[in-house]
């Protein structure tokens, strides 16, 4: 299957504001709840540090950079300067950096592809165009929620941020796996020749999968992209595009509240007490 560039702009657009979407309503609760918290010594003279120590939860919680602001407020006063950092993609300042990163994996995951690959694809196989063109874009696509939640729940869909992928000689990404694993994987829809996993999380695998349905032995060979929740659901997307429409609500709360977030204020008061 194949998207173009503004194909993979275009999905990548509507995730983003679907995840900003999703994610204000949750920081108009939390933030609220950060400002009004007290220190152990409110009396002590010290307001601006207990601010500085607001923000810095505050960017612990979004797993940021210093955010350029003098109270947690100010992140939804300046919405439009801040939403970036919750729209559940990455792209690393350094182009350098980016292109190391990227180039490393794609070159590894090519050789594991012509090594595991079976011998009537072997010779032309290569990795997915469709995702040369996500890498160009992000680094990095992630679950739903805020940081803290993305990795405890729900992972990458796709993530170039390992580090061994540009701090070692050996490029340490997962070896691409042959038909007897990716058969087993895919159940009885498909027949998959070979596969690599682009993005995990605590209870997720997302793979790239060179695949055709299984009544159809005639059908070429296509990359395919597997969702795979384990005991939640196993979803298998044609494009890119289809898993980023999916993936942008999969697994989040039927509405944001309060239920994952009713111990923040507890949370504020132990980082003043701890940084006090």
């Amino acid at each position: 299957m194949y998207s173009s560039a503004e194909d993979i702009s275009q999905a990548l657009e509507k995730f983003r504001a679907y995840r900003v979407s999703a994610n204000r309503p949750v920081l108009e609760k939390i933030i609220p709840i950060i400002e009004r918290t007290q220190p152990p010594n409110p009396g002590d003279g010290r307001t601006e540090h207990y601010q500085r120590l607001r923000k810095e939860f505050l960017e612990s919680l979004l797993e940021s950079g210093p955010l350029d602001i003098d109270k947690t407020s100010e992140l939804l006063e300046r919405w439009d300067d801040f939403k970036h950092i919750v729209d559940g993609t990455s792209v690393e300042p350094d182009k350098a950096l980016r292109i190391t990163r990227r180039e490393a994996f794609f070159s590894a995951v090519e050789a594991g592809l012509k090594e595991k690959s079976p011998e009537g694809v072997r010779e032309s196989i290569t990795v997915p165009s469709e995702l040369r063109l996500l890498a160009e874009q992000v680094d990095a696509v992630w679950g739903p929620g805020l940081s803290e939640w993305m990795c405890k729940f729900h992972g990458a869909f796709f993530s170039l941020y390992d580090p061994g992928l540009v701090d070692t000689p050996e490029i340490r990404t997962d070896v691409p796996c042959g038909p007897s694993f990716m058969d087993d994987e895919t159940g009885e829809e498909f027949e998959t020749a070979v596969g690599f996993q682009i993005g995990a999380g605590i209870e997720l695998e997302c793979w790239a999968i060179l695949s055709r349905n299984q009544d159809d032995s005639d059908q070429p060979w296509e990359w395919r992209y597997m969702i795979n929740r384990f005991e939640y659901s196993l979803r298998i997307f044609d494009t890119i595009p289809d898993s980023l429409s999916c993936f942008a609500s999969m697994g989040e709360p039927g509405e944001p509240g309060m239920d994952y977030w009713d111990d923040i204020g507890d949370r504020v008061y132990e980082h003043f007490r701890c940084g006090g």
